[in-house]
């Protein structure tokens, strides 16, 4: 319907605002130190040209199968065959620009279901950590744990977080390997990929700079253009 499109876009410019100003205010109350790290690690993925490395619209997604936030096998190839699927990745919930963009991506999860797409949001955080944030944050997405990081490899999204980021945010008390449940300090870079129902990537967005997400209202476009949802029909007898 017209005027249903017309108040889910304006939703999305607000929301991609909204975004925006929450980006702006969370990086004016970093301190000289916070600064600096980010800076560093955002220089050293651009020189590094991880994003290099991450499937590229026309690729063929991998299928996974992930636990949710509450222990149940989420299966991507089974969400495929319902519709188009978004694949999310986030860090974690201990960064709050990640709980900006699993806030926003609820306050528009009516527009992913009218448009009959499942979206799923990735994290490498296990144990209880997913269903505490999704408590925490009041949300209803599902969320995977990424159990040692297979997805993340195998989108091209991830690297191992170099020795100077990994000694602030050790003093800032984060622990990636007890929140991974890993040895490995390794964190994905934020990126979202929508897949059509023969698991092809339709649309991509990595973004070395991990303040920076992608606007709900460029998701939105990415889906539509794959047309109305195919679903599996029975066969019918004769």
């Amino acid at each position: 319907m017209p005027g249903m499109l017309m108040t889910v876009e304006v939703m999305s410019e607000r929301l991609t605002k909204t975004l925006k100003q929450v980006r702006n205010d969370l990086i004016s109350e970093f301190s000289d130190a916070d600064r600096e790290s980010y800076l560093y690690l955002v220089n050293w993925l651009r020189k590094a040209d991880i994003s290099s490395h991450a499937l590229q619209v026309g690729d063929t997604a991998p299928d996974f199968l992930l636990p949710d936030a509450h222990g149940r096998l989420v299966s991507s190839e089974q969400l495929r065959s319902e519709g188009p699927l978004v694949v999310s990745f986030y860090r974690g919930g201990w960064c709050p620009f990640c709980n900006a963009e699993l806030r926003a991506l609820q306050t528009v999860k009516a527009e992913f279901d009218s448009l009959q797409a499942n979206l799923v949001v990735l994290s490498p955080e296990t144990r209880d950590l997913p269903r505490q944030l999704k408590r925490q944050l009041n949300l209803d997405l599902t969320m995977l744990a990424d159990v040692d990081h297979v997805v993340a490899i195998s989108y091209g999204v991830l690297f191992r977080v170099p020795e100077e980021t990994r000694a602030h945010y050790s003093r800032q008390g984060y622990d990636f390997g007890q929140r991974h449940g890993s040895t490995e300090w390794m964190l994905p870079i934020p990126a979202t990929f929508v897949i059509d129902q023969d698991g092809i990537i339709r649309g991509s967005f990595v973004e070395p700079d991990f303040t920076i997400r992608q606007e709900p209202s460029d998701v939105f476009s990415n889906i539509r253009l794959l047309g109305p949802r195919i679903k599996d029909e029975p066969p019918t007898g004769e």
